[in-house]
C-alpha cells in the first residue's frame, strides 16, 4: 500500500472514531442550571433477605452538584419515624451515633444517568450506614441504587426533580448501568452480606427551574 493510500485510510478511520460517542457520554444527563437543592419525601423502606424491614415515615435533606458539574454531586438524607417489627412488637430504629430514636442519617454521592433510551435516572452511592433496631438487631447498608426520574421528562424544565426507587422484594428493579452491576448490600453482625433494596420516592427542589437535558 502506498504512503498516500495509507494516510487516506488512517484519516477515514480516525474520522469514524471521533464520530462515535463513547458509552459513558451517551449515558450522562444534565440539569441546567444545576443548583443546590433540598430533599423531601414521605419516607420509604429498607429491605434485606432474612432481616426485618425498616420503614421510615419522612425524609429531609440537602444536596449540591460538584463544582463545574451538572450531573454529579453529593447528598445528605435524614430519615425520621424509622421502625421495624421485632418478635411481634414495633421497635424504633436509628443509625449508629444518631442522637434521637427513629432517626437514620445517610450520605453519599449521585450521578444523573439514562436507565434506557429516553428514560432518565439517578445512580446513588451510599456511604456505609449502620441501622440499629431495639438495640439488638443491626445491619450495615452500603453500595448503590438506581432510581427512575419521574419528572421532569427529558427536555422539560422544573424546580423539582422527583425520583422513584422501586424493588421486587429485596432486590432493586434496576441493577445495571453501562454493563456494570450496581446493588445495595446489607451486612449482618456475623459478616454475612446479602442483597438489599430501598423502596420509596424523593423530591429534590432547587431555587430556579432547571432543564433536564438527556442528549
Amino acid at each position: 500500500m502506498s504512503k498516500k493510500m495509507m494516510a487516506l485510510v488512517l484519516a477515514v478511520v480516525s474520522a469514524a472514531c471521533f464520530a462515535l460517542p463513547t458509552v459513558a457520554a451517551a449515558q450522562e444527563i444534565h440539569i441546567e442550571p444545576a443548583e443546590s437543592f433540598t430533599v423531601s419525601s414521605t419516607g420509604g423502606e429498607v429491605r434485606a433477605e432474612g432481616e426485618p424491614t425498616v420503614t421510615c415515615t419522612a425524609l429531609g435533606g440537602s444536596g449540591s452538584f460538584n463544582a463545574g458539574s451538572t450531573t454529579t454531586g453529593t447528598i445528605t438524607r435524614d430519615y425520621t419515624g424509622c421502625h421495624t417489627a421485632v418478635f411481634g412488637f414495633t421497635a424504633t430504629c436509628k443509625s449508629e451515633g444518631a442522637e434521637f430514636a427513629g432517626t437514620v442519617a445517610n450520605s453519599g454521592t449521585f450521578h444523573l444517568i439514562t436507565i434506557s433510551s429516553g428514560v432518565p435516572g439517578i445512580l446513588m452511592t451510599t456511604n456505609p450506614t449502620k441501622l440499629v433496631c431495639a438495640g439488638i438487631s443491626s445491619i450495615t447498608i452500603t453500595g448503590n441504587m438506581i432510581g427512575t426520574i419521574i419528572s421532569p421528562k427529558c427536555g422539560e424544565m422544573n424546580k423539582t426533580l422527583t425520583v422513584s426507587f422501586t424493588a421486587s422484594g429485596n432486590t432493586q428493579n434496576h441493577l445495571s448501568y453501562t454493563g456494570g452491576k450496581y446493588d445495595l448490600v446489607a451486612q449482618t453482625n456475623d459478616g454475612v452480606s446479602k442483597t438489599a433494596a430501598m423502596a420509596g420516592s424523593a423530591t429534590n427542589t432547587q431555587a430556579n427551574a432547571g432543564k433536564l437535558n438527556c442528549t
